[in-house]
């Protein structure tokens, strides 16, 4: 039997060299993908791809106003860790994330991303797979949320055809055959391949009931004048909300002063005079109120020609949305959002000098 003898220093010189190599190795799977014009200028495909590789097969720009350099990162779940929770039951498949940039400017809301999953070798688990995007929410708590984008032609909205060819669209529903899988977005970031779930979660609570009552006091108010809506949230069922999140989109003529939410916590966007509050959960039969304060501006009545009477009043709208969710993860159901006016009077006299 021979017996070969291995120096300390050796080994710890092949364990630093096969460490390195693996390093190397996961960096360079993890190095960015340069997009380059295919077939057009909109559309785009990997510098170099490997068809027996997951990862992007195309990008469709729905509109190309300027071009500018794309690429596309395979990121893994470690660029889920500040991200929500995927939606109720949705699965990762591997760890199939991966994150797209691009500085072209797109003026159009459906550009499409093309998936080559060939790894994926059973067609009822193909059949299963969505596309999940991380889009910025402001009626999320984390400010973003995800949305399901995968591409599927009999729920097509008509806008895209002014954009994306039908035929092209159709060719780019999922199929198993090359393993392609696409989806339609706004804007791009972070996708994930997820698995979707069979059938909606049974639920043995009742959804909750959450109704809104708005009002706006002094009802007419004057120029100058401190204009206050109180919005007040009222769970009327005995289902529990996870969350309620709540946007008010304050008319330019109303200047932001302050809000004060019972419960949870509110922000404000001064440059587009917009309020959002995030109240947390809301129990059966439970109630929470957000008071916002304003100013009416002295600058609502424009001067009338002198063959004009000057008006009397303006209506001043502010719009607001509602959403609720029975559990935090949910997709916003339909049963869970709100939409209403609030409106303020102004009426064209000034207040009296003290």
């Amino acid at each position: 039997m021979l017996v070969f003898q291995v120096s300390p220093a050796r080994l710890v010189l092949t364990a630093m060299l096969l460490i390195s190599a693996m390093g190397s190795s996961a960096c360079a799977q993890e190095k960015p993908k340069r997009m380059i014009p295919g077939p057009s200028m909109r559309e785009l495909v990997p510098e170099s791809q490997n068809e027996k590789e997951d990862g992007i097969s195309r990008i469709v720009f729905a509109q190309l106003f300027k071009e500018g350099p794309t690429e596309y990162t395979h990121v893994g779940t470690g660029a889920l860790k500040n991200a929500p929770p995927l939606p109720t039951g949705y699965t990762l498949y591997r760890d199939r994330v991966y994150e797209v940039k691009t500085q072209a400017i797109i003026t159009a809301s459906f550009n499409i991303t093309v998936f080559n999953v060939p790894s994926l070798q059973h067609q009822n688990e193909f059949k299963k797979l969505a596309i999940l995007h991380l889009k910025y929410d402001e009626l999320s708590p984390a400010d973003k949320s995800w949305e399901e984008i995968t591409l599927l032609p009999e729920y097509a909205e008509e806008m895209v055809f002014r954009f994306i060819p039908k035929a092209k669209y159709d060719s780019l529903q999922p199929n198993f055959n090359s393993r392609l899988i696409a989806g339609i977005s706004d804007y791009f970031g972070l996708f994930a391949i997820t698995f979707a779930p069979d059938s909606e979660p049974e639920r043995t609570q009742p959804f909750p009931e959450v109704v809104l009552k708005a009002t706006s006091s002094p009802e007419p108010a004057r120029p100058a004048q401190e204009v206050t809506h109180t919005l007040v949230f009222t769970n009327q069922g005995i289902g529990a909300a996870a969350e309620v999140n709540v946007r008010e989109v304050l008319d330019a003529d109303l200047d932001f002063i302050s809000v004060r939410p019972t419960q949870g916590h509110c922000k404000q966007k001064r440059a587009l005079n917009i309020v959002t509050c995030h109240l947390g959960p809301l129990a059966g039969k439970a109630s929470a109120t957000i008071t916002i304060v304003t100013r009416a501006r002295q600058e609502v009545f424009v001067s009338s020609p002198p063959s004009e009477k000057p008006a009397r009043s303006r209506v001043v709208p502010n719009t607001l949305e509602v959403v609720f969710k029975q559990i935090a993860t949910d997709f916003v159901d339909e049963r869970g959002q709100i939409f209403a006016d609030i409106t303020t009077t102004i009426i064209n006299e000034r207040p009296p000098e003290p």
